[in-house]
């Protein structure tokens, strides 16, 4: 079931007697039009997670979330292409496996409305204390995130791939702009995001649509006026190819190169690059596992991953400073092999074969048929499992040959570890 409760406001229940939880997804998203948007959406889902004005604290926060038999709730933040999103999710025990019902998935939406609704906050700004203990705890976080070097290596491609300034950084933000957030201007930019982001409520789990349908109606949630108009970022292709080094002492240097894909998700092309990332290097039968990694022992790891919302194809691999221009060249190579055709048939069926079994694995978690569904609105184009299996199945040699011909080498990133 999908309804719009108000303009903007939309409630998609998913009946399922496969899971004996019901989780609950409230999603705030938006066009993001400033950089520094990034980080201070990341704090303020910290901050509305571990706090409110009936639960000042994260202790008083886990101690209702025990009462309900034990709930588990959090925030989470992403972004698909030009959109960002805050998530507000929930999971309990579904009523039925109680030794004596109540209703708990009434609670459960009275707890959310405490938490979406009721911040710790006076006089226009977020408490000082607990703002400050959570911008303390996310610099830390990102801060942190820089000594992962297969991490920041993707990091730094990103800013030399990118063009603009928000596709540029990662969905948590910067240091750099989280430093000037105040507990002021973090409330007024909460204010701004219940009044104007778009909504949408996920509710999975054995539930009557009714009931759902009354506690949401209950959440204050007023028409919205700002519409998602384009979901997917697209950057024109660069004539040349940007290349820059870093030099840092490391066991192990990064080569990660990025490639301009331009298909969409879920448009004509779609299946075929997800085929073709997965020959490329999104399985351990890709041909940069099978030759960078394994034949020719030029690489740690070696591995491709697609954003569809980005047009984005990144290849990652760890390799020593020595082989970089036998490895750069050999990982070039693998993807020339593949618009020239350079696969078998017996390939393709087991890499098809592979991300079926992988795609139904995850049919088991609950948090799938949400995303999938949430996945659906964004798009403007519905999916069953049944189809998108259906879609991998047809997806020929020259199908994936045609996707490996519209890939074009933009930037590259070196971090380069020392003479090893």
């Amino acid at each position: 079931m999908q309804k719009e409760i108000n303009t903007g406001v939309m409630l998609n229940v998913i009946p399922t007697q496969q899971f004996k939880t019901t989780r609950v997804v409230i999603s705030f998203l938006k066009e993001l039009t400033d950089r520094k948007e990034l980080v201070m959406q990341t704090l303020l889902a910290n901050i509305l997670e571990t706090s409110s004005q009936a639960y000042p604290t994260q202790k008083a926060v886990a101690l209702e979330l025990s009462k309900m038999y034990g709930a588990s709730f959090g925030t989470t933040v992403s972004r698909r292409g030009q959109v960002h999103i805050l998530n507000f999710v929930l999971n309990c025990v579904n009523d039925n496996y109680l030794l004596h019902p109540e209703d708990l998935l009434g609670q459960v939406f009275s707890f959310l409305k405490e938490l979406i609704f009721a911040p710790l906050a006076n006089d226009g700004a977020f408490d000082e204390a607990t703002f400050e203990r959570q911008k303390l705890n996310l610099t830390a976080y990102i801060e942190a995130v820089k000594d992962n070097k297969q991490s920041y290596a993707a990091l730094e491609l990103q800013k030399v791939y990118f063009e603009d300034a928000i596709q540029q950084v990662a969905n948590y933000g910067t240091v750099e702009d989280l430093a000037s957030v105040t507990a002021a201007e973090l409330y007024a930019y909460y204010l701004e995001m219940l009044q104007n982001d778009q909504i949408q409520i996920f509710v999975s789990g054995d539930v009557l649509e009714a009931e759902v349908e009354e506690n949401v109606l209950a959440l204050p949630f007023g028409k919205r006026t700002t519409a998602i108009t384009k979901l997917c970022y697209e950057q024109p292709t660069r004539t040349q190819v940007v290349e820059v080094v870093e030099k840092q002492t490391l066991n192990q240097s990064k080569l990660d190169l990025a490639y301009r894909l331009p298909t969409t998700y879920r448009d004509a092309n779609h299946y075929a690059t997800v085929v073709f990332n997965a020959l490329l290097g999104g399985s351990p039968q890709s041909k940069l596992f099978a030759n960078v990694r394994e034949k020719e022992s030029l690489a740690y790891y070696a591995s491709s991953n697609f954003d569809p919302f980005r047009q984005l194809l990144l290849i990652q691999t760890g390799i020593k400073t020595r082989d970089k221009e036998k490895a750069y060249s050999l990982i070039r190579q693998q993807v020339t092999d593949l618009a020239a055709g350079k696969f078998s048939e017996t390939e393709l069926e087991n890499i098809k074969l592979n991300l079926i079994n992988g795609y139904e694995s995850r049919l088991d978690n609950q948090m799938t048929a949400i995303t999938r569904s949430q996945l659906d609105i964004l798009s403007q184009v519905s999916e069953t499992p049944a189809t998108w299996i259906e879609k991998i199945n047809q997806v020929s040699h020259q199908d994936v040959v045609e996707v490996a011909n519209l890939a074009e080498l933009q930037a590259v990133f070196f971090l380069d570890g020392g003479h090893i």
